[in-house]
């Protein structure tokens, strides 16, 4: 009898444990490996474009094809998957503030900014 109590009890507490995980707060996942390499290309892009704190965005430039492409090869990057992640951000705006965040940190920690 014993034995049947215990796996009983064990199962109710599996059972709890279960539903209060599914209760609880849904964190925004982490940043995988090609996250990461994007927000390092965007950060870079960003800085290169004359996008820094502080500026205030008066010496902005556009990019050309060469110095994106440059962008990419470092990053590890080709343009179907950058293009494949933009869609994905455009659809998970939970990981594109994921992204954001990361490309925030990511320019303050080259440019030596306060955040």
């Amino acid at each position: 009898m014993k034995f049947g109590n215990t796996l009983r009890n064990s199962l109710l507490c599996l059972v709890f444990v279960s539903v209060l995980s599914g209760c609880s707060e849904k964190r925004i996942s982490p940043l995988d490996r090609d996250d990461v390499h994007f927000a390092a290309f965007y950060s870079d892009y960003l800085l290169e474009s004359g996008v820094a704190p502080g500026n205030g965005g008066t010496e902005l430039s556009v990019l050309d094809s060469a110095a994106i492409n440059e962008l990419l090869l470092r990053h590890a990057l080709t343009r179907d998957r950058l293009n494949w992640k933009l869609s994905v951000y455009r659809k998970n705006h939970e990981l594109w503030r994921s992204i954001l965040v990361q490309v925030r940190a990511n320019i303050f920690k080259k440019t030596g900014a306060a955040q």
